[in-house]
């Protein structure tokens, strides 16, 4: 487990494959009975099984606690064997011996358990022996390979750098170590089956596949990161070639993966009990490819997985009635002979006994295609309104759902711009239903329209025209200022937009023509719409994203803001990571990361005003923070600092109104570059950026012209190859093409020959975006954007 005392904040970003499922609680799991212990946290749960009698082995805070469940509506606890006072416990069986893990230290605890049911157990801690002895301590979790006897602990922080130090089990009393694994890093817990590791890396969101016939040199056979980038456990499906695992953090999914390929491992299907945001899974177990998981706040639930690309709940138990993120049930257990499950709540301290009713699901699978023409349809939602089920077809139209509950149902498959359709289906517990259905396309109508600046009345290319209505999408308009779109018919709300002009706003209710007219306008962003913004750089987390943002805190103080500038009329910014919760959860680590402005064209102004909201965390770590908050302009051929923060605070700051003609030479490549970075020793660096804006300063004669004669087009474009420039300017002399990539550096340049022709470039070049304009003495054609991918 790892606990935040914090508030932590959902994100979510699921695949248009997951199916948003609503279900009855505790369905097909009966609650035999429950035991409180007062004044105690519990933390994970296992189970043993001794001369046909069944034992509870509970984490407890304050040491294992042994609990007969023979009879599960008479409870009987044996004993609380006393370990190191801590919330963290975790326990596994061996033969007839018990090995208990703590995060308060003292290696692990070895229990016999053959005098069961007497209390009488001997005990003992094992603190590493040869080459660690003595320094096996704090542990975080334990696993056990019952086929090859040896036992694997994990998370460790004073060997292998927390991740899996091996103990052999020949005498299980008396473990020894034999070696360790190191290569990824910290190991939070993991599956050991067969001399194979499948370790969770929580912190850097892997699950990785390691061959360890060799103790000594482990040999990684292939990694994975999971949805929620934090992943927690892992076990094996019964055929070894696929695996479930879990992530303890915002999204949470129990997630199967065909690992059949170490080197290729491919995700299957993933699932959530409350779509990925409201509860945070835990543990997950198999038994005969039912998944049992425990999932906090929750409870847990069991999941048929014997068909792991279609993963469908068919149980669940809420033990616990609150909310919170980190509160409710903490482990499950479902192994004893008798199908008896047990299960862990933390706070209050309670155990539960259930007995389940193991049923497979009823599947209902198929692909929506386009009547007319047989084309997958992506995006199609598929309801089982009476259920509550909704599912969402894939990239080839496939769709695959169930439900625990056999019946007839009605089945409604829709898309925007198309006729949908309802049908009934049968559904039954252990078979697959199949239904393909072909959607008759509706009303299409066309769209075009015309983007000039206002006052020349010259063509605007790459201006943003965005439809809200019965489908929401976004055009740009070519190097003529036009653009062409088919939607369905209905009623739009018509935005368009371009960086450096203003923002016109219309509704369209018919196909037709539309036109409009921008004003060239100051360059202002509060991040409403998205003009281009770039970002780049090698930090392993903290990468500046556009969102609302959500507040962090460390030491029960807040670090980061809740919301954007309170300057701005939206609710958004760029932000350097955006999980919430702690400081530490998504802050930049191990590297820097840079935001970059689209280029302005401010050649020929006298000045430039440049003005932005910032905020800049950096805290914690070793020693003083020593990182920096650093804001360049660039002109394309030169570079300036324009601001260094090193103070921290936890609010918005403005930047004041900053000359960049002081600063630099201005041109019509100007861009503006936010860093930030994690600089040795590491602390946590976070940062963010809000209205921005520049304001040119009084037209100079001597700006270039942009001559409306003046054309280019290139095609292919976008390319994945080279580009073909084609232009004609009538009556220019002295041609001369420029070419610069996004952060205004000259790539490309060349003499045209004549008033007409094509130049032919870009083959070698690195994926991007690139912009392209031609000379002529004092004048100018338009820029023009071309993208390579």
């Amino acid at each position: 487990m790892y606990r935040l005392f914090s508030n932590l904040s959902a994100f979510v970003g699921l695949l248009c494959c997951f199916a948003q499922t609503s279900f009855a609680q505790d369905h097909n799991i009966q609650l035999r009975s429950r035991m409180k212990f007062d004044g105690q946290i519990l933390a994970n749960i296992c189970g043993y099984t001794q001369n046909g009698r069944e034992y509870a082995l509970v984490g407890a805070n304050q040491g294992l606690i042994i609990v007969d469940i023979t009879d599960p509506e008479n409870l009987v606890k044996i004993v609380q064997i006393p370990g190191p006072v801590n919330d963290w416990k975790e326990i596994k069986t061996y033969r007839h011996y018990a090995y208990v893990t703590s995060e308060g230290g003292q290696g692990v605890q070895v229990v016999d358990m053959s005098n069961l049911p007497s209390a009488n157990l001997p005990y003992k801690h094992y603190m590493g022996s040869g080459t660690i002895e003595g320094q096996l301590n704090r542990i975080h979790a334990l696993h056990i390979d019952t086929l090859k006897g040896f036992l694997y602990t994990y998370g460790s922080n004073n060997l292998f750098g927390g991740g899996a130090v091996v103990h052999d089990l020949k005498d299980p009393y008396n473990p020894t170590f034999v070696g360790g694994y190191s290569e990824l890093g910290y190991v939070h817990d993991g599956y050991a089956h067969n001399d194979t590791l499948y370790a969770g890396h929580i912190y850097s969101g892997l699950l990785s596949i390691v061959d360890m016939r060799d103790k000594s040199k482990p040999v990684v056979l292939g990694t994975t990161q999971t949805p929620g980038k934090f992943t927690h456990n892992a076990w094996l499906l019964g055929d070894h070639k696929r695996i479930l695992t879990t992530d303890e953090a915002f999204p949470s999914f129990v997630t199967a993966y065909d690992i059949s390929d170490p080197t290729n491992i491919t995700e299957l299907d993933r699932l959530s009990t409350n779509d990925g945001t409201l509860s945070i899974g835990h543990n997950t177990h198999v038994l005969n490819d039912w998944a049992i998981t425990s999932w906090y706040i929750d409870g847990f639930n069991i999941v048929d997985a014997h068909r792991p690309e279609n993963l469908v709940e068919v149980g669940r138990y809420d033990t616990y009635p609150g909310g919170g993120k980190f509160e409710g049930c903490w482990g499950v257990f479902p192994f004893f002979p008798s199908g008896t499950i047990v299960a862990s709540n933390i706070e209050p301290a309670e155990l539960f006994v259930l007995t389940p009713t193991y049923k497979r699901a009823c599947y209902l699978e198929g692909r929506i295609t386009d009547a007319g023409n047989g084309q997958f349809l992506v995006g199609a939602k598929i309801e089982i309104n009476a259920i509550n089920i909704t599912e969402t077809s894939r990239f080839d139209g496939t769709y695959k759902t169930g439900h625990h509950q056999a019946g007839t149902y009605e089945v409604k498959i829709s898309k925007t711009g198309y006729n949908p359709k309802t049908v009934t289906v049968e559904l039954k517990n252990g078979e697959l239903t199949a239904l393909d259905i072909a959607l008759e396309r509706g009303v299409f109508v066309a769209f075009s329209g015309f983007v000039t600046e206002t006052t020349s009345g010259q063509p605007i290319e790459n201006a943003y025209v965005r439809f809200n209505g019965p489908i929401d999408s976004l055009v740009l308009t070519d190097g003529n200022g036009t653009f062409e779109a088919e939607f369905p018919q209905g009623a739009y709300d018509v935005v368009v937009y371009a960086w450096g002009y203003n923002t016109e706003k219309l509704k369209v209710t018919a196909a037709g023509a539309i036109t409009v007219s921008l004003k060239k306008d100051i360059y202002y962003d509060e991040f409403q719409y998205d003009y281009g913004w770039l970002s780049f750089g090698d930090a392993s987390s903290g990468d500046w994203e556009l969102g609302e943002p959500k507040g962090t805190s460390t030491g029960g103080q807040q670090s980061n803001p809740e919301n954007d500038s309170p300057k701005d009329a939206t609710i958004f910014c760029y932000i350097t990571g955006n999980k919430g919760g702690a400081v530490g959860d998504d802050d930049v680590d191990n590297g820097q990361v840079t935001l970059v402005s689209p280029p302005m064209r401010l050649a020929g102004y006298q000045d430039a005003i440049l003005s932005f909201d910032y905020w800049f965390f950096n805290g914690g770590g070793s020693g003083a923070p020593n990182d920096t908050f650093l804001v360049k302009v660039t002109n394309g051929f030169e570079e300036s600092t324009v601001l260094l923060q090193k103070q921290s605070a936890s609010q918005w700051r403005s930047s004041g109104d900053i000359s960049l003609a002081k600063i630099i030479n201005l041109t019509d490549d100007v861009q503006v570059f936010f860093t930030t970075g994690d600089a040795l020793p590491g602390h946590l660096v976070e940062g963010g950026v809000d209205v921005f804006k520049v304001v040119p300063v009084e037209f100079v004669s001597t700006r270039p012209v942009e001559d409306a004669n003046a054309r280019l087009w290139a095609m292919p474009n976008p390319s994945s190859a080279d580009f073909t420039l084609r232009y004609d300017w009538p009556l220019a002399q002295g041609l001369h093409l420029e070419v610069r990539n996004v952060l205004g550096q000259l790539v490309h340049e060349q003499d045209l020959g004549g008033n007409a022709g094509a130049a032919h470039f870009g083959q070698s070049w690195e994926k991007g975006t690139y912009i392209a304009l031609i000379r002529s003495a004092d004048k100018q054609s338009q820029v023009i954007k071309m993208v390579k991918y």
